[in-house]
């Protein structure tokens, strides 16, 4: 039998501590509907790629809705999450009679002005549409905040194994494959949630450092176990996202009774609590002035660039890193990747390719951005809408959209600066601008896990340093309502 499957997504991360909202046409620059959603995300490395490639592979037939995504940013903007729900909800609407199931990518920390947890909403207005017996199977970032009721709509959820997420085309296979089990018959699945009370910074959630690799890699011992069908994910929670049910948090799935999932969250959930301690602090975080004075110490005897992570900067245009490093041009070549800065991009594109020009650079965002940097700059490159396929391990296949970009030449630094907010995670920012990694003794970035996938072990070293932004290591900073840390 062939099945149809509809797809539909509504995806972002929101750190509720940045003063500004994501408003509807940034959502729309990243929204995809129909047949440009199966063109879009066919053989990416994508939730909605995983979710193509298994129902190809079954002969199923996709039946694409809509996707929005917001990125990372501040709050979503209700009207447009509000208006993004009411359409997926009349195209499942539409298709109701003619579906079998769905499958659908939340992100599961997004936060509207009025809404604490809109992707729970979503998942329920859907159930609401599809009726209580059709299988709808949610994919979520490795970094959702859930409880009980987040998930409730679904009739199992997956979240990405790891951060990198190099694994987000596998979670959507994963989801998918548990829906054409369900449709043939094989499997009931039964889902149970457990947490552990603990709320992770970013920064000391990638699941290369010790001791999450160990809980992660006890997550997928438990998937992969011979006994019958079972699914664990491991979230880490977004921290910087002020909701209630902010932290980390255990989904199992199983074919079975409710009874047996919940056991198998329970024991994940009791040793994340047992290991709390080291989770807390698992790499060393360095002050500003201390940390560049460690990376350029390092820097100096090394043939490879070090990286100076500036992860507290959550909407990628902070200039606490940079600024500091202008006085070191002299003595080391410095790159600093996708500074986000539009008002700058149209400046020195108006100024011309091979000019220079004076500029305020970055700290346009939020007060605690560091303010902007009065640089003079000559003019590079300049690249209009530009948008590439990704090639990095995490973003392979996947479109990149930077808007009107400029690489800019600051006594010898290299600053691209963007017209969209984008993470500067692989070695694509040096290679679209044609630079070579290699050539540079210091590299800004603003990251918090994902860069480590093309950075470790080709860096010499990755210094991270606190700044006084909206993503500290020390989450005690964060003047919290409704999350309890």
């Amino acid at each position: 039998m062939s099945y149809r499957i509809a797809l539909a997504g509504l995806h972002m991360e929101c750190a509720t501590f940045l003063p500004h909202v994501t408003d509807h046409e940034v959502f729309e620059a990243g929204t995809k509907r129909g047949p440009d959603l199966v063109e879009t995300f066919h053989n990416s490395n994508t939730v909605m790629g995983g979710f193509l490639r298994t129902l190809d592979a079954a002969g199923a037939e996709a039946v694409p809705i809509l996707h929005a995504d917001g990125g990372a940013a501040g709050l979503a903007d209700q009207a447009a999450v509000a208006a993004y729900r009411q359409e997926i909800v009349d195209g499942i609407g539409a298709v109701r009679g003619s579906v079998d199931g769905v499958l659908l990518h939340l992100h599961g920390a997004m936060v509207t002005q009025d809404e604490l947890d809109p992707d729970a909403r979503t998942l329920d207005a859907i159930r609401k549409a599809a009726g209580p017996d059709m299988p709808i199977m949610v994919a979520l970032d490795y970094h959702a905040n859930l409880d009980a009721k987040s998930i409730a709509g679904a009739t199992a959820a997956f979240g990405y194994r790891y951060s990198p997420h190099i694994d987000m085309g596998a979670t959507g296979e994963r989801a998918a494959r548990c829906l054409l089990k369900t449709l043939r018959g094989e499997i009931r699945p039964a889902m149970a949630l457990a947490r552990p009370g603990l709320i992770l910074p970013s920064i000391f959630s990638a699941t290369d450092l010790v001791p999450l690799k160990g809980l992660v890699e006890r997550a997928k011992r438990a998937s992969d176990a011979a006994a019958g069908y079972r699914d664990v994910s491991l979230f880490a929670g977004f921290a910087y996202a002020d909701v209630p049910n902010c932290g980390a948090s255990v989904v199992a799935v199983v074919d079975g009774a409710g009874e047996q999932a919940q056991a198998l969250a329970d024991d994940l959930s009791d040793q994340v609590d047992h290991h709390r301690q080291a989770l807390a602090a698992p790499v060393p975080v360095y002050g500003l002035e201390e940390g560049i004075e460690k990376a350029c110490a390092i820097a100096g005897g090394s043939d490879r660039p070090v990286v100076i992570l500036e992860h507290a900067d959550r909407a990628n245009d902070s200039t606490h890193g940079l600024r500091h490093l202008l006085a070191l041009t002299d003595r080391m070549r410095i790159a600093v990747p996708f500074l986000w800065d539009p008002g700058s991009v149209a400046e020195a594109i108006a100024a011309g390719q091979g000019e220079e020009v004076a500029l305020c650079l970055g700290g346009h965002s939020a007060p605690k951005a560091g303010g902007p940097v009065r640089v003079t700059a000559r003019v590079d490159a300049v690249k209009r809408d530009f948008r590439y396929r990704g090639t990095g391990e995490m973003r392979s296949g996947s479109e990149v959209r930077l808007g009107d970009s400029v690489l800019l030449d600051v006594g010898g630094m290299k600053i691209s600066i963007t017209s969209l907010s984008q993470s500067a995670i692989d070695f694509d920012p040096f290679v679209q601008f044609d630079l070579d990694p290699m050539a540079f003794d210091i590299v800004l970035l603003r990251s918090k896990t994902h860069f480590r996938a093309a950075w470790d072990g080709f860096a010499a070293a990755i210094v991270i340093i606190d700044t006084a932004d909206y993503g500290p290591a020390d989450i005690s900073k964060l003047p919290y309502k409704h999350a309890r840390p």
